[in-house]
């Protein structure tokens, strides 16, 4: 390699029983054992549809991984509680059950679902940024501000709903 080094990325797993997780004026902290102290943290699910409590990535306030904890269970009952408030905030995602109407304008689509929080529209792009399929008979639309609105199961759609859906799905 003509002397450069080769360095993979090493995962750095959290040991549960060292972490306390607290809010301060609204902003989610974390300490590590007597050691270290972050003043801002965040906390994403590295896999939110098939493990939402599993496989946490804990991020501090320059985006950077601070490291992964394995199990939500595993931690003190307060901070498991504060992180799981912190998750669903974040994965606040409306459950699609229907959908209405589909019409395409200039690259957009504007969408009109009924979800499991009301009637919804928004507007996608018109490619596969707008449209995610991560199984085969699971769905996300992502709208142009980024919120996301899940379909769990395709295939359970009315006749009517599946086919506005099926002309997009690549």
């Amino acid at each position: 390699m003509d002397g450069e080094q080769s360095h993979a990325a090493e995962l750095v797993w959290l040991d549960p029983k060292r972490l306390r997780f607290f809010r301060h004026k609204g902003v989610l902290r974390l300490t590590v054992g007597e050691e270290r102290s972050y003043w801002k943290v965040s906390v994403y699910r590295c896999f939110p549809l098939t493990d939402p409590d599993k496989y946490i990535s804990v991020r501090d306030a320059m985006n950077r991984e601070i490291g992964l904890l394995r199990d939500l269970s595993e931690l003190e009952p307060e901070s498991r509680k504060i992180v799981k408030e912190e998750l669903e905030r974040r994965y606040l995602v409306p459950v699609i059950t229907r959908i209405l109407s589909v019409k395409e304008r200039m690259g957009m689509l504007l969408w009109e679902v009924e979800t499991d929080r009301g009637l919804r529209r928004f507007l996608t792009r018109a490619s596969q940024e707008g449209v995610e399929q991560p199984e085969p008979h699971r769905c996300v639309l992502v709208d142009l501000d980024g919120n996301r609105y899940y379909i769990p199961d395709i295939t359970s759609l009315d006749p009517i709903s599946f086919s506005l859906l099926k002309r997009w799905l690549m």
